[in-house]
């Protein structure tokens, strides 16, 4: 770009070139450098629109420069997200529902999942028992309720505990408790909920189990959805 003046001088029939202001040079060049961001930003913005690159909230740098090699190798889109996602560890899960029949003195568990998800886990005699060791995330709710209290207080204790061959005892892993009925007896129905989860290395073999105390099994709303059990691999 020329930013110089010419000036004619008619005595000695010759041309002098004047040096132009340095500052419009500056914004000249400015604006073209905005010009090219800005149009790098609209193509980036387009091919994230279109898939065609990954999203920032859903993938870090490295993802996103193996996922960009991973098409440059394969035209088949949907191939290359199961070879970059594909972690079969990952797939490892189970959940649980409360089952409505009632059976001794613990809630009682069903497997509902489809078993293709369950894939590495084994649901036996009301535990979920590892296949995989690895880290995993286990959480569990209960829902209690009642149309009434009896006139004195109830603790609702719900725990998630563990069995392994290579211990004698069973190890607790989580523990909540809940009261109701304090201000003694009346008619008005209650609803209390309890939610635990949290992450734990578990070796093959262990066996995990979510249960509540025997005086109050009574008090498990066993509808659809409230109360549950699941474990999946992180």
């Amino acid at each position: 770009m020329n930013c110089e003046n010419k000036l004619l001088d008619p005595e000695r029939g010759t041309v002098h070139r004047q040096p132009g202001p340095q500052w419009s040079c500056f914004w000249q060049s400015l604006f073209a450098v905005a010009v090219l961001g800005l149009l790098t930003v609209s193509a980036y913005l387009l091919l994230c629109q279109l898939r065609v690159l990954p999203s920032t909230q859903v993938s870090g740098e490295a993802r996103s420069v193996q996922l960009c090699l991973a098409l440059v190798m394969t035209p088949s889109l949907p191939h290359t997200l199961r070879q970059v996602g594909g972690d079969p560890r990952r797939r490892i899960g189970a959940h649980l529902t409360a089952s409505t029949i009632s059976r001794g003195d613990n809630v009682m568990w069903q497997n509902d999942a489809d078993p293709t998800f369950t894939e590495g886990m084994e649901f036996k005699d009301n535990c979920l028992v590892i296949k995989t060791p690895g880290q995993y995330f286990i959480y569990s709710q209960v829902v209690f309720h009642s149309k009434g209290c009896e006139g004195q207080t109830v603790y609702l204790n719900h725990e998630l505990a563990k069995f392994s061959s290579s211990y004698p005892e069973e190890a607790l892993l989580l523990r909540a408790t809940k009261s109701v009925c304090h201000y003694g007896k009346h008619e008005d129905p209650w609803y209390k909920t309890s939610y635990q989860g949290a992450i734990f290395e578990f070796d093959e073999g262990d066996r995990i189990f979510s249960r509540v105390d025997k005086d109050v099994v009574g008090y498990l709303d066993t509808t659809q959805g409230k109360t549950f059990f699941g474990i999946f691999a992180v």
